[in-house]
């Protein structure tokens, strides 16, 4: 190969390298002001494979739509309103390292008028009424107490990957993952967790960052962290989803 070619073909392969980090850069750029804009809801998920990070990605913006509409407006139609969400989505892209992040956004406005302009956080922490719609029917006055646990317990392999989750975001792929599975009987919102059934708790809090994962029992609610005894209620102004396996 001539000197010139070779020239020529470093030369394109850096310029090719300096025009996709500068489109990651102004991608990144217009995902930091639709999070300042409080006119948006959003959702993003960091994967291997772009297709992957995309449906996870709108997977949580799913159930980001359907807590809001519930808290805006209770009488609307949640599927009509997710369908809205589903015609005006639109996402960008930029990589972390060797994953791909995808980052989905749509317009409030674009779904049903918002009829709070005060609304700000999809976290926000309502009362502790379990008949909530949202996520976050937690108490706020319960003691930080825990009890040791008990000895002879073990984790399974499936609670060793449910208590490594540290992120809101990778609840919904790791759940879907087990769906794909067939591995999953039921799962949901805190405000719809059946009373009566041992389920796992999946914890979260405004920053979106997941600091326990419980195991309910009967009554008996565990913290695979820590191994010893908690309660979803000594959590304050946290959310929470739950799951139930086959």
């Amino acid at each position: 190969m001539e000197l010139k070619t070779i020239i020529l073909t470093i030369l394109g392969a850096s310029c090719m390298s300096l025009s996709l980090k500068a489109q990651s850069t102004d991608a990144g750029k217009s995902i930091s002001d639709i999070k300042r804009d409080m006119g948006y809801l959003y959702a993003e998920a960091t994967m291997k494979e772009h297709d992957e990070a995309l449906f996870a990605a709108k997977s949580i913006l799913e159930m980001r739509v359907s807590d809001w509409v519930r808290e805006q407006n209770p009488s609307e139609e949640v599927e009509v309103c997710i369908a809205k969400a589903k015609e005006h989505t639109f996402d960008l892209q930029t990589m972390r390292g060797n994953y791909v992040r995808a980052f989905v956004y749509v317009k409030k406005s674009d779904i049903m008028p918002v009829t709070d302009k005060s609304e700000v956080v999809v976290f926000q922490v309502a009362a502790t009424n379990t008949d909530a719609p949202k996520t976050e029917a937690i108490s706020e006055e319960a003691p930080m107490i825990t009890e040791p646990a008990k000895p002879t317990f073990t984790l399974t392999k499936d609670e060793e990957e449910m208590r490594a989750i540290s992120s809101f975001y990778d609840i919904e792929p790791y759940i879907k993952k087990l769906q794909s599975d067939g591995r999953v009987k039921a799962y949901g919102k805190y405000s719809d967790m059946p009373k009566e059934v041992d389920c796992y708790i999946f914890i979260y809090d405004r920053q979106g960052k997941v600091p326990a994962v419980l195991k309910r029992i009967g009554d008996e609610q565990l913290n695979m962290n820590t191994l010893r005894s908690d309660n979803v209620t000594k959590y304050k102004n946290c959310g929470a989803i739950w799951l139930q396996l086959k």
